[in-house]
């Protein structure tokens, strides 16, 4: 487990922490990697029946760090680290609940998508900012948003990559419920431990049935976004881009 990724179980309940305070937990390959390893463990582990997901400080995750971004544009074979943490999101079969204070950017906004509950903040905010960073939608977002929002709503998120706000958001349906600044996590708690109480089997059965006639979609949408995505780590418009917001955050 990554120092950035802190993992506790209670109850029968994994909660996976986002802990990178004062980077926005902006998420890196190691942490991709602790990632995948806690879900892969959870699915192993019959003890284990539900999962949580949740953000250490005022923020959900800032998305992909930047920073490596530009090291693995020149070897883009390391993304196959995020390619794996996003195989497990997509295929993980026990329940998972997210709990979003602050900001959700980027893949901190489209892993919400594969979520089966999502509590946030009044004061959250999602952003799917891949366009304006020369890239392209990614983690099946490119399928999953235009089938919860429709395409022309689908399109104006994730091509101008303006925040939703929460409200928005929840009446879009990618926010469950909302609750007041700082109770996000206490409340998603709220919703995982109701979740755990219930007969684990028709639970997982139940969502495999949700989910199972959109799974080969996905699993698609998923590959051949990844295709695209890794060639444009190297393309000139993303490394201007990278450029550009690593010299304004300077």
């Amino acid at each position: 487990m990554s120092e950035f990724v802190t993992e506790s179980i209670e109850s029968g309940i994994q909660y996976i922490c986002l802990n990178r305070v004062d980077k926005k937990n902006a998420i890196t390959l190691e942490m991709y990697q602790a990632l995948t390893h806690a879900l892969q463990s959870a699915q192993s582990n019959a003890e284990i029946k539900a999962s949580m997901i949740y953000g250490a400080g005022p923020d959900f995750s800032s998305g992909n760090d930047i920073n490596e971004f530009l090291h693995i544009a020149q070897t883009p074979d390391k993304m196959e680290a995020i390619m794996a943490f996003l195989q497990m999101l997509t295929r993980y079969q026990k329940p998972l609940i997210a709990g979003v204070e602050g900001r959700a950017v980027g893949v901190g906004a489209t892993m919400l998508l594969h979520c089966d509950m999502v509590v946030a903040s009044r004061h959250a905010k999602l952003q799917f900012p891949f366009v304006q960073l020369g890239l392209v939608p990614e983690a099946a977002s490119s399928y999953l948003l235009p089938q919860l929002v429709g395409h022309q709503k689908a399109f104006e998120i994730l091509i101008l990559g303006d925040f939703v706000e929460s409200e928005e958001a929840k009446a879009m349906g990618l926010i469950n419920h909302l609750c007041e600044p700082g109770e996000a996590f206490k409340v998603a708690q709220r919703y995982v431990q109701k979740i755990a109480a219930l007969p684990v089997e028709a639970v997982s059965l139940s969502k495999d049935l949700l989910k199972h006639k959109a799974q080969d979609n996905v699993q698609m949408a998923l590959m051949r976004e990844g295709r695209i995505f890794k060639d444009r780590l190297k393309s000139k418009e993303a490394y201007q881009a990278f450029s550009s917001f690593l010299s304004r955050n300077k």
